[in-house]
């Protein structure tokens, strides 16, 4: 199954057939009056309030990743210190440091108990969207995460050979750098608008709302827009994966706006969906969720069960809108490992399920001591 879930990651790096349904619906979303100006207003919102503080983060993080040691080396000398190197791994936003455990673990430099570890830990790039739209709640969440993570690792530790998988080491080969065609001046018409998008943003981060027409329109929502519009476009045409971007080893400025580009699409996905769902519904539809009650976290915990950053930064967008309780975003962060499931699965399948299925336990755990011990909102 694996190998066959393989050849069609080869055969279709790109999600071309995803991809194009995406371009078809903002492209029917455009042609329609009803729908343009809510397009239009979402999208220019994410890309304000959310791209260009996900660019800083990401660009941030791609700085610190520069500094590098030989990890394997430094583990085989301090096995006791596993659990809390994988735990720091997990939690760093985005999915190498998972990556990198798992190739790690293949190697047996590494134990079960530390891949249990980090997928605990890793929110994936959803972690981008948290510390980017709500830094507060992330100074709660990914902290929480990460002692959650550790304290699971070593209970993990003690049943060690009861729950670690058997397995033969093996290689397999997954592209590190994916071909990318796309002309640079794209790129630099990207930075361009990212500037003044990061301007917009940090006045919008202080509740100050910019506004400037020029004969009835508004630039800052033309410019906003029009950054938006250039990151599906990327995100369209681009033949990276976000698994192979997590993976690229000689990352560059590029591989940065290309993460940052895909992070956006899934923002304004999920932006333009709440808008129009509130749309046609008169702004009711929300509110039925919270009849859901206790149910919330749970269905956020199986949520995270699937792989990819796609549905956690849906999760998460829930979450920044008010829609989900914080509960459910922790229930959400413990259980979901993001892309790296993807390769990890490649690279040892029954150590990446297994795992991803303990870390249910934990999450279930915390969520529900959150939402009935701290808050249910």
């Amino acid at each position: 199954m694996v190998e066959i879930v393989l050849k069609i990651a080869k055969k279709f790096p790109s999600l071309r057939l995803a991809k194009f349904v995406l371009f078809l619906i903002f492209a029917a979303l455009l042609s329609l009056p009803s729908t343009r100006e809510v397009l239009f207003k979402s999208a220019s919102s994410a890309f304000i309030s959310v791209t260009s503080f996900v660019a800083i983060t990401i660009l941030v993080f791609h700085f610190l990743q520069k500094t590098s040691f030989n990890l394997q080396t430094f583990l085989e000398k301090h096995k006791k210190f596993d659990i809390l190197i994988a735990a720091f791994l997990g939690i760093i936003p985005g999915c190498g440091g998972a990556i990198m455990i798992m190739t790690l673990y293949v190697r047996k430099a590494i134990s079960f108990s530390a891949v249990l570890t980090t997928l605990v830990a890793t929110m994936g790039d959803a972690a981008f969207l948290l510390i980017a739209a709500k830094p507060t709640a992330a100074l709660i969440i990914l902290p929480l995460t990460y002692v959650v993570a550790i304290i699971t690792g070593y209970v993990a530790k003690i049943f060690e050979d009861a729950i670690a998988p058997k397995f033969i080491p093996r290689t397999i080969s997954i592209e590190d750098n994916a071909p990318n065609n796309m002309p640079l001046f794209v790129y630099y018409l990207w930075m361009l608008l990212i500037v003044p998008g990061i301007i917009f943003g940090l006045y919008n981060a202080t509740g100050v709302t910019l506004t400037y027409e020029i004969q009835g329109i508004d630039i800052v929502t033309a410019i906003s827009f029009a950054g938006a519009l250039l990151s599906v476009f990327i995100w369209l045409l681009n033949p990276a994966s976000d698994v192979q971007i997590a993976e690229c080893k000689d990352k560059t400025i590029v591989t940065v706006i290309d993460l940052t580009c895909f992070v956006t699409v899934w923002v304004i996905v999920a932006f333009v969906s709440f808008d129009l769902i509130n749309y046609f519904t008169g702004g009711k539809i929300f509110d039925q969720i919270s009849f859901l009650g206790p149910f919330i976290p749970l269905a956020a915990i199986l949520v995270g069960f699937i792989p990819g950053c796609g549905p956690q930064i849906m999760i998460t967008s829930l979450y920044i809108g008010g829609h989900i309780p914080m509960a459910a975003q922790i229930g959400n962060a413990i259980s979901n490992d993001g892309d790296a499931l993807f390769p990890a699965i490649a690279i040892s399948p029954k150590a990446a399920i297994l795992a991803t299925l303990y870390s249910a336990i934990p999450a279930v755990i915390v969520a529900y001591g959150w939402y009935f011990l701290v808050s249910k909102y």
